[in-house]
């Protein structure tokens, strides 16, 4: 008796995507994590630059922010004082003249699309992502607290790199963290590569560029999450015409 095949198949469950008319108005925001220092790219920044420019053949508008560029200061733990001092504006951005953490929450509340890249470290996501996600606690708090839902509608996606196998653990994290947020997760939302245990990081991008499992998925990403956002802006503008 033959032996089952086993094993995902290549190239064929690939996500179809809406026309470019009904894409046109969807807005995509790119955080990237990484800390390598400009001009050169993290290989999750690539795959992130690849994922916004798929975004832009489909017609949508991208924005692309890297954390490492700006000024955020750490979240000083309002919350943990009093649920009611966690206000937004955040009180850090209120009282650091450069802290520049709301050019973040401008670009989220402004997205219909969530694309997060992070490199794996020691089996987390990155440091500023990890002060990203803490400084997003005053938007989920508007909701947990004083009952405003500041995102709705919202589709978010995942780009996790590393040599680690901290791809679910980093992924459960965040994708957690995005659904008390209010994030709608697609079909596929995560697309992912693990590097070999010599942790030679100077071959990663050519492997990356061959592993057609992670471009598959970094193609469905971009798809499931287009056709979640459209769905949910068709949904919207029928329950409230004219938004």
């Amino acid at each position: 008796m033959p032996a089952p095949v086993v094993g995902r198949k290549f190239g064929v469950n690939i996500i179809p995507v809406p026309d470019k008319d009904t894409c046109r108005n969807i807005r995509v925001l790119g955080i990237s994590g990484a800390s390598r220092q400009q001009p050169a790219m993290s290989k999750s920044e690539r795959l992130l630059d690849m994922a916004l420019e798929q975004y832009r053949n489909y017609g949508c508008q991208t924005v692309f922010l890297r954390l490492k560029d700006l000024r955020i200061y750490e979240c000083e733990g309002n919350y943990s004082e009093n649920p009611a001092y966690c206000t937004y504006p955040c009180q850090s951005t209120l009282k650091y003249d450069d802290d520049q953490m709301q050019q973040v929450y401008d670009a989220v509340l402004a997205c219909d699309i969530l694309i997060i890249s992070t490199p794996i470290r020691w089996n987390n996501h990155s440091a500023l992502i990890q002060k990203f996600v803490e400084r997003m606690n005053t938007i989920e708090n508007q909701y947990s607290w004083f009952g405003n839902r500041m995102i709705q509608d919202k589709v978010a996606g995942l780009i996790i790199i590393g040599h680690v196998d901290g791809i679910q653990h980093v992924a459960g994290n965040l994708m957690n963290f995005l659904s008390w947020l209010g994030f709608h997760l697609p079909e596929v939302a995560i697309a992912s590569w693990v590097g070999e245990n010599d942790e030679d990081t100077t071959k990663d991008w050519g492997l990356i560029e061959k592993n057609r499992y992670t471009q598959e998925d970094l193609r469905n990403l971009v798809s499931s999450a287009l056709r979640l956002a459209c769905a949910l802006k068709r949904r919207r503008t029928e329950e409230c015409p004219g938004t």
